[in-house]
């Protein structure tokens, strides 16, 4: 039997050179929270997915395929599965408790690397259970639909900032049985103040408009090609890149998620004719919006 390895309590996680203000830009948000018989369309196939995904399996099995890497978790076991392709394959009789949710800096950069698909007893680390099923609980309680993806749930502010309220343990835990298993942060050092405001303005600025960088360089003090600098040192793209991936995400999730046509997407994504979207789309997708649609391709 494995010694319970010693949990990592937060105060133990360094903190570099971080302030308040840094770990503030931190962003995070429950995606899906699950329990009972693995669903139809998740028992088989291979899945892309940018957040993170743990798994408690309650019964029956699972075999999951990273990489070159490929683990069987059995009942007991918790997995927390490799970003950002997988190919798994349930189990008939395979029951879990799934929590899919967002933990990163902005630009999509990991708290934590993921190299690998990590699998431990559940007695390991008896912490993690219990905020998730109070999560769970709450959820279920107030999202009717029970595969529910909870950015597209309609709920009421109150029932927000309760599950806002309960994420955070559940964070804690996470994070807790992380430093336990050896991980430490990405990022310990403090980001440059000016590109944190030019990513969290172009996570809010509409997907239907340009973004003025120029006019938010000269806002700054700085010349374009200096902040495009700071911002590609702090973020590893360019604010252009940055905004074409949020116009890519937002694309693939309307036309997997929801049933707008693809000439209303293109849109709201501020195309004029639809066959300009489609050849922007096929860029990168190498396939048009409505193939994508159909073969059901998005990555959540």
């Amino acid at each position: 039997m494995c010694d319970a390895p010693k949990i990592q309590k937060l105060t133990s996680l360094p903190s570099g050179t971080m302030r308040f203000i840094d770990w503030s830009s931190l962003q995070f948000h429950l995606i899906w929270i699950y329990e009972g018989p693995v669903l139809p369309y998740a028992r088989k196939g291979e899945f892309t997915h940018k957040g993170i995904t743990c798994w408690l399996v309650r019964k029956g099995c699972v075999e999951v395929t990273t990489g070159r890497q490929c683990i069987t978790i059995r009942p007991g076991q918790w997995v927390f599965v490799e970003a950002p392709t997988r190919r798994q394959s349930f189990s008939a009789d395979a029951e879990i408790l799934s929590i899919y949710f967002h933990l990163a800096w902005p630009g999509n950069e990991p708290l934590f690397e993921r190299k690998k698909t990590e699998v431990f007893p559940a007695s390991q680390f008896p912490y993690l259970e219990a905020p998730a099923m109070r999560l769970l609980q709450f959820v279920r309680r107030n999202i009717n639909k029970v595969d529910a993806n909870l950015r597209f749930e309609k709920c009421s502010f109150e029932v927000f900032l309760r599950t806002q309220e309960l994420l955070p343990a559940w964070l804690r835990a996470y994070v807790e049985c992380m430093l336990a298993r050896g991980h430490t942060p990405l990022r310990l050092v403090g980001m440059d103040e000016r590109a944190t405001q030019l990513v969290i303005a172009l996570d809010r600025h509409p997907l239907s408009e340009a973004f003025d960088l120029d006019g938010f360089a000269r806002r700054l003090g700085l010349t374009t090609r200096h902040l495009v600098e700071l911002f590609c040192k702090e973020y590893g793209v360019t604010p252009r890149c940055y905004f074409e991936n949020r116009r890519r995400d937002a694309a693939k999730h309307a036309l997997a998620h929801t049933s707008a046509s693809v000439k209303s997407t293109a849109f709201t994504l501020g195309f004029r004719y639809e066959s300009h979207f489609c050849a922007w789309f096929r860029r990168f997708e190498k396939c048009t919006p409505s193939v994508f649609r159909k073969r059901g391709m998005a990555e959540d």
